[in-house]
């Protein structure tokens, strides 16, 4: 697999519209190349968003896609559902500890089996 070497010259206006514009490259997983023209491979398809897209929309998973009938890879962007996405502190509230059934109930709960989370396997 050859890939295509990038010059600093090359990638100079790219650089500079990231810049002024305050956008971000997102980190992709998936396929290596999102480019490809016979033996020349290249990434040069991107997702960009700016910061305010990150504070609000993360976490975010940007996928390069197979090429199927193109030469170019789509990418998929992979959102979070809005009830997974706000997530408050844990607050522990100290004079539950106090109540009598406090310590039973903690217990019997992380007793019991839960298949909606994955961890629960690993523990």
């Amino acid at each position: 697999m050859v890939g295509s070497i990038t010059y600093e010259a090359k990638t100079k206006d790219v650089d500079s519209f990231l810049i002024d514009t305050g956008m971000t490259i997102l980190r992709v997983n998936g396929r290596e190349f999102t480019w490809i023209n016979g033996h020349t491979y290249s990434r040069f398809d991107w997702a960009l968003v700016n910061a305010r897209w990150l504070l609000f929309m993360q976490p975010l998973e940007v996928q390069i896609m197979d090429p199927e009938c193109s030469d170019h890879s789509p990418l998929r962007v992979t959102l979070t559902q809005e009830e997974d996405r706000i997530h408050k502190p844990l607050k522990f509230l100290n004079h539950l500890v106090k109540y009598e059934k406090f310590q039973r109930t903690v217990q019997r709960i992380w007793q019991q089996r839960h298949s909606s989370c994955t961890m629960y396997g690993v523990w």
